[in-house]
């Protein structure tokens, strides 16, 4: 048999490039599966402020039915190493070198970064039904803590991407069409049915709708706006009550502004990369009220702003109160003041560094979290003087959670 010639080229070079490569690439797999279980079961996304899917469990029938690897599959589409280095680089790539008006769900512009709302209209006749089944709710609530000998009032804020629909680009949908009758809805039937209602977003706009009240990177609103809520809302207390309840005004406090750059949730979305240069603000009170707090049943003490370590690290709307918890108390020890409770979702954080200032007691539910009571359970064991439902509109027809005052 011969032997066959060297210098003719033969499938050999083609069969050792395939193989390489596909070891290189399996090897690559490997190492990132490897890296990734490594890792460990990471439960949420700082940047992305989400949780992330849980290491998948084993049963027979998930196995069988396919659901398994399908787990596994977004498992590790979560979890894959440097997965947050690629999403990063992928932002950046979007806003410096695209120049995407839209980037992450975020309309990215120089002064402000707004909601991305998508296009289109539907019918908004179930505003009008669902406005007056939610006043509905609410008046019946309201009954229900006057039988408990107090008072409720409920404060209505617009969330950041409402208070600023005029600043969106016009080619751009702002939603208008569907904020201007919630407000005019909502706040209407809340007035037929007889709730104390608080509308602030005209109480904003008689103020001229100051940039400042709002953050231009989150979606809440910032110490100065929630100030100005809270005077408005203690002023018709006052009115309401003859309660006489001391009103802090920018005489009795000092308001500094943070050092440190604010990571508002909408640059959240765009990992940081468009700090616009926000900082934080919040007060010292010139005649400081001395407390105790407890947190999810915990003695805290701790204080109402969490200033950061140091002047680098980065700061966000969780700088007021600490975060979200399912229920604070705090204690002033004035007993001839009157008793306080507030629900809400996070809108209320900002306030309460201040309404504690007013009341003996203060507590703050977010009924998202607490699951101990019911609302109306805890109003008639705890017998709050002043109930204070503060909530943005983009939950006004929202019932459960705090909107379950059934």
């Amino acid at each position: 048999m011969a032997c066959p010639r060297m210098d003719v080229p033969g499938p050999y070079p083609d069969m050792f490039r395939q193989i390489f490569f596909t070891t290189a690439y399996c090897a690559f797999i490997a190492a990132v599966l490897a890296i990734t279980l490594n890792k460990g079961d990471v439960a949420s996304s700082f940047f992305e402020n989400r949780t992330l899917e849980k290491m998948p469990f084993f049963s027979a029938d998930r196995f069988f039915s396919g659901e398994y690897f399908e787990d596994w599959e977004n498992w590790f589409t979560d979890h894959a190493a440097g997965r947050e280095t690629i999403l990063k680089a992928d932002t950046r790539l979007q806003l410096d070198l695209f120049h995407k008006p839209v980037v992450n769900n975020v309309v990215v512009q120089d002064n402000v970064l707004l909601g991305f709302n998508r296009y289109g209209k539907w019918d908004t006749s179930y505003l009008e039904t669902d406005s007056a089944k939610m006043a509905r709710k609410f008046r019946d609530f309201a009954d229900y803590v006057a039988e408990m000998g107090g008072i409720f009032y409920y404060v209505g804020l617009p969330d950041q991407y409402s208070y600023f629909n005029h600043l969106y680009p016009d080619y751009m949908e702002n939603r208008e069409w569907v904020l201007e009758p919630l407000h005019a809805f909502f706040s209407q039937a809340m007035n037929e049915y007889g709730v104390s209602y608080i509308d602030m977003l005209s109480e904003y706009e008689a103020l001229g709708r100051p940039k400042e009240f709002y953050s231009l990177t989150d979606h809440h609103y910032t110490f100065h706006g929630a100030l100005a809520a809270y005077q408005v809302l203690l002023r018709r207390i006052n009115e309401d009550t003859g309660m006489g309840l001391k009103i802090l005004t920018t005489d009795d406090m000092q308001i500094k502004q943070l050092p440190n750059p604010y990571l508002g949730s909408r640059n959240r979305k765009l990992h940081g990369l468009r700090y616009m240069g926000e900082h934080a603000a919040y007060a010292v009170l010139n005649d400081p009220i001395p407390y105790s707090r407890w947190d999810n049943g915990r003695r805290t003490d701790a204080p109402v702003f969490r200033l950061p370590a140091g002047d680098a690290v980065i700061t966000d709307y969780g700088f007021y109160m600490g975060q979200d918890y399912a229920e604070t108390i705090i204690r002033t020890y004035r007993e001839g003041l009157p008793n306080a409770l507030i629900f809400g979702e996070s809108f209320t954080n900002a306030m309460e560094t201040l309404l504690y200032t007013a009341f003996n007691e203060t507590r703050s539910l977010d009924m998202r979290h607490y699951d101990k009571k019911t609302l109306r359970q805890y109003v008639a064991e705890y017998r709050p003087d002043i109930v204070i439902c503060i909530r943005d509109d983009t939950a006004f027809l929202t019932e459960t959670g705090n909107g379950a005052v059934d």
